[in-house]
C-alpha cells in the first residue's frame, strides 16, 4: 500500500488520530508491517508511543485523543468559544490521569489531573471533547488557574445567551469543594 493511499483510507474513515492496531485493522495487513509502514511514512506524524495523526490534524482534536477520560478547558476552552480575545499557545487538557506536557505541531498540550468525580460537563463536538463553558469556569476555579477571565467570559457568554448560571452552580456544587461553590456564586451575582 502507497503513503498515499493509507491517509486517503484514514481520512476517508475519519481516523485522524489513529494506533497501528487501527492501521492493522483498515489494511489488513500484519502488526510489524504497519509498525514498518508507520515508521516509514514520513506524512504521518507520531505523537508519542502508539499514537500517530495525519499532517494537519488540528492540535486540539489531537489533545482530545491523548487520554480516556478527558477534555480541553480553562483558557483554551474560553478561547475556542471565542469569549476572550487571546488565543493560547497552550492547550490545556483536564484529566483523571498524569501525563507529561507535549509539543506537537508547534503547539504546547498540558495536563491537568483533577479527581474522578470532577470529569463531567463535557461534550464531543467535531471530534474535540470540550469542557461546557460553565464546566471550564468550574475548572478555573477549582484548579485556580486563568481565574483572571471568569469576568470577561461570563459577561460575553451572557451577552451572546449561551451562559446558564442555575448550570454554574450545580457544577459547582457538584465539585465537592465549598470554595468553589462559593466563588461561583460571587460571580453569578456580580
Amino acid at each position: 500500500m502507497k503513503n498515499y493511499e493509507l491517509e486517503e483510507e484514514l481520512r476517508l474513515s475519519g481516523l485522524n488520530v489513529f494506533t497501528p492496531k487501527d492501521v492493522a485493522r483498515l489494511t489488513l495487513k500484519p502488526i510489524n508491517y504497519v509498525y514498518l509502514m508507520l515508521h516509514k511514512n514520513k506524512r504521518l506524524v507520531r505523537i508519542e508511543k502508539g499514537l500517530y495523526c495525519l499532517q494537519g490534524t488540528d492540535p486540539m482534536v489531537i489533545a482530545s485523543y491523548l487520554m480516556t477520560p478527558s477534555y480541553i478547558s480553562l483558557i483554551s476552552a474560553f478561547s475556542y468559544y471565542k469569549l476572550i480575545d487571546q488565543v493560547p499557545r497552550t492547550i490545556k487538557v483536564v484529566t483523571g490521569k498524569r501525563h507529561a506536557p507535549l509539543d506537537i505541531i508547534g503547539t504546547r498540550i498540558e495536563f491537568r489531573s483533577v479527581k474522578k468525580g470532577m470529569l463531567y460537563g463535557y461534550r464531543r463536538e467535531h471530534n474535540i471533547a470540550i469542557a461546557d463553558i460553565e464546566k471550564a469556569i468550574v475548572d478555573s476555579l477549582y484548579l485556580l488557574e486563568d481565574t483572571q477571565y471568569l469576568e470577561e467570559v461570563i459577561s460575553n457568554a451572557s451577552a451572546s445567551g449561551s451562559f446558564d448560571a442555575g448550570k454554574l452552580i450545580s457544577y459547582a456544587k457538584k465539585s465537592g469543594k465549598h470554595i468553589v461553590y462559593e466563588r461561583a456564586k460571587l460571580l453569578v451575582e456580580k
